[in-house]
C-alpha cells in the first residue's frame, strides 16, 4: 500500500521504527494533507550482521511526499530518538522543533559529524516546555515529563477531529533532582479532554511496581561509595544528567574528590551547563591529575556502563587509558540497567574487572542503585487513571512488550487497546482506533560513509564471507581453449587449514573435471560458463564441507595472435 493523503475527518498515526523493536523511535501522525514527525532515533548494532553499528528506521515511504511534512517534534535527547536526525534530516529538509537541551545535543551532533548541508535551510526551532506551538493543521501543547535526560516531554496534538496525548518516554517521579516533577495537574486535566487515544511507551511493562524516583538511589549509592577504601568509579548513562548530579553530591557529602571520564559524558555535562543546569557543581578534577590524588579520596564517574569497546570503563580496566588506572582493590558500581542485547558484552567486561580484583556491584531489587526511567505497571495504571484516554496504541518496545501492554490496559478497562507495529497506518477517530493499511518500513545502516539498506547486498555478503568464507577463481584460456596456466585459486574463511584435504585440491579437481567443455566458451558466453562451474563448485563444497561460501568464478580468454 502506499502512503496515502491525510484526510480531514480523521486523524492517522504511523510508526516507522520503535514498536516492534527497543529504540529506533519514528512516529508519523496524519492529518489533512499534512504528516508531523514526532522523534527520529537510532539503536545500536544489528544482531544479524555485527559489522553495523548505527541502525535507524527506513524513510522511503515518507520521503518520497516531504512536501506533506510539516515538522519533526522531538520530545527528548536520548540516541533512541534523536540520534537519525543529522543522518535522515538532508532528505526530508523539514523544521525540527526541540526543547533548549535537546537543541543543543542535536546542534552538536550535526556539527561533530561535518555533514553536509546548507545552514541556512536548517532550522531547529526552540519549543518551551508548558507551550503551544501551531504546525499547521496540529495544535501541540509541550507537556512536562520525568525520565532519565533532560527536558523530557509529552505531546498533547490536536486537531479538529479531536486529540491525542504521545506520552514520549516517560516514567512518575516528583523527585528528579534536577528539573520540574512530572506535570500532575496538567495530566489530570487531559482526563477531562476527551483523550481519542494515547500513544504510549511499552518499555518496562514486565515491572509490576513502580519506575522509582531518582532520590530511592541516594541511600544505596551513598552506602556503597562510604564503604569502599580505596578508589570508586561509576558508570552510569552519559545523558542521565540528573544521576550525575546525584553521584556528584554524593561524593561531595563523602569528601571524595570527583573526576569524569569518557568524551561523550564531558559533552553533555557541557550542554547541561550551556543550558543552565549544574550550576551549582564543585570543583571536578582534571582526568590527568586523578593518579595525583589518593586512592581512598577518588570517586570516578565514567562512560561504558553497556560494555562498549570504546566506553572509558572498558579502556581503564584494559590498562588503554592515557591517565586513569584501575588496583586490585577498586571498587566499579554499575548504576545503570542491562539495554537487552548488551548482556555479553557487559559480562565479558564485568569479568575482566573481576579478574583484575576490583569489587563489582550491579543494581538488583535487593540494592537500589538505579532506577529505570520507562513506567512500570503502577506508573502505567497511574496515567491511566489521570488521562482517562478512549483508546490506547502501545509502542516503543519488542513485540512481547507491546502485546503485554495491550493486555495490562484491556484490564484496566481501557475499552480500546491496539498494538503498533512498524508499518501499520492506524485511524483514529473519537468512536474507534483500526488499523486500516500498511506500508513498507525496514532499516537503514550506517556503513562507513554511506547510509544503506539493512537488506543490501553487500551485508549480505560481509555476513556469508563471515560464516561461510568465499572462493575465488581464475581461468585463463587461450584462443584454442586450452588453460594458459593452472587455475589461480582464493580461499578463505572455508575450513580450518589442518583439514586433511585441502579444499584447493577438491576446487582443481572439479574444474578439471569439466576441462573438455573448455571448447564451447567464448568471449560472449563466458559468463555464462563461469556462473554454470561456479554453480557446480557450491554444490561439490556444501556436499564436502555443509558450507555454502560466496564463488567467484572468472573465465578471460587471451588471444595470443591478437596480443602480439
Amino acid at each position: 500500500m502506499k502512503l496515502v493523503t491525510p484526510p480531514k475527518d480523521k486523524l492517522l498515526f504511523l510508526p516507522l521504527g520503535g514498536s516492534g523493536e527497543i529504540g529506533m523511535n519514528l512516529n508519523l501522525y496524519g492529518y489533512d494533507g499534512h504528516w508531523l514527525i514526532v522523534d527520529c532515533g537510532v539503536t545500536f548494532g544489528d544482531i544479524d550482521y555485527p559489522s553495523v553499528d548505527i541502525v535507524m528506521p527506513d524513510i522511503s515511504v515518507i520521503e518520497e511526499h516531504k512536501e506533506k511534512i510539516s515538522g519533526l517534534v522531538l520530545t527528548h535527547a536520548h540516541e533512541d530518538h534523536i540520534g537519525a536526525v543529522h543522518y535522515l534530516w538532508p532528505y526530508l529538509k523539514c523544521p525540527i522543533y526541540a526543547t533548549p537541551f535537546a537543541a543543543e545535543v542535536l546542534k552538536f551532533k550535526f556539527k561533530e559529524n561535518e555533514l553536509n548541508f546548507d545552514e541556512k535551510e536548517l532550522k531547529i526551532n526552540i519549543i518551551q516546555i508548558g507551550s503551544n506551538i501551531k504546525i499547521n493543521g496540529f495544535q501541540i501543547e509541550i507537556i512536562n515529563m520525568t525520565h532519565s535526560i533532560l527536558e523530557p516531554t509529552g505531546l498533547l496534538i490536536k486537531t479538529k477531529v479531536g486529540s491525542v496525548f504521545h506520552t514520549g518516554d516517560w516514567k512518575i517521579d516528583f523527585s528528579p533532582q534536577i528539573g520540574k516533577a512530572i506535570d500532575e495537574y496538567r495530566l489530570k486535566k487531559l482526563g477531562k479532554k476527551d483523550i481519542m487515544a494515547m500513544i504510549c511507551d511499552s518499555t518496562n511493562i514486565f515491572v509490576k511496581d513502580n519506575a522509582g524516583s531518582e532520590a530511592d538511589v541516594v541511600d544505596k549509592l551513598t552506602e556503597q561509595i562510604r564503604e569502599s577504601e580505596k578508589r570508586v568509579f561509576v558508570t552510569t548513562f552519559a545523558s542521565n544528567v540528573m544521576r550525575l548530579k546525584t553521584i556528584v553530591n554524593i561524593g561531595k557529602t563523602l569528601g571524595r574528590q570527583i573526576a569524569f571520564a569518557g568524551r561523550s559524558m564531558h559533552r553533555m555535562l557541557e550542554i547541561a551547563n550551556n543550558c543552565g543546569y549544574l550550576m551549582e557543581m564543585p570543583t571536578i578534577i582534571k582526568e590527568k591529575n586523578i593518579l595525583k590524588i589518593p586512592r581512598e579520596e577518588t570517586l570516578v564517574i565514567c562512560t561504558g556502563s553497556q560494555g562498549e569497546s570504546r566506553g572509558a570503563l572498558n579502556r581503564i580496566v584494559n590498562d588503554n587509558h592515557k591517565t586513569i588506572k584501575m588496583n586490585e582493590g577498586d571498587k566499579v558500581i554499575f548504576s545503570s540497567r542491562i539495554i537487552p542485547g548488551n548482556e555479553k558484552y557487559i559480562y565479558k567486561l564485568q569479568n575482566k574487572l573481576s579478574g583484575k580484583g576490583v569489587d563489582v556491584i550491579q543494581s538488583s531489587s535487593d540494592l537500589r542503585i538505579h532506577v529505570s526511567g520507562h513506567p512500570g505497571r503502577e506508573d502505567l495504571a497511574q496515567m491511566y487513571k489521570w488521562v482517562k484516554p478512549k483508546a490506547l496504541i502501545a509502542v516503543h518496545g519488542e513485540t512481547r512488550h507491546i502485546n503485554a501492554h495491550v493486555k495490562f490496559a484491556k484490564d484496566k478497562k481501557i475499552k480500546e487497546a491496539i498494538p503498533a507495529k512498524n508499518g501499520h497506518i492506524i485511524e483514529i477517530t473519537s468512536k474507534a482506533v483500526i488499523i486500516a493499511g500498511e506500508v513498507e518500513s525496514g532499516r537503514l545502516v550506517v556503513d562507513g560513509n554511506y547510509i544503506i539498506n539493512r537488506n543490501s547486498e553487500v551485508l549480505k555478503s560481509r555476513h556469508k564471507m563471515m560464516f561461510s568464507g568465499i572462493v575465488n577463481v581464475l581461468l585463463i584460456l587461450d584462443e584454442n581453449n586450452n588453460l594458459l596456466l593452472k587455475p589461480s585459486i582464493f580461499v578463505e574463511g572455508l575450513v580450518d587449514n589442518n583439514v586433511e584435504e585441502n579444499p584447493k585440491d577438491l576446487i582443481l579437481d572439479i574444474i578439471m573435471s569439466h576441462a573438455s567443455e573448455f571448447v564451447k566458451i567464448t568471449q560472449e558466453n563466458k559468463k555464462q560458463y563461469a556462473d554454470l562451474l561456479a554453480v557446480e563448485l557450491k554444490r561439490n563444497i556444501n556436499h564436502k564441507y555443509s558450507k555454502k561460501p560466496i564463488i567467484n568464478l572468472m573465465i578471460e580468454i587471451i588471444n595470443k595472435k591478437r596480443s602480439n
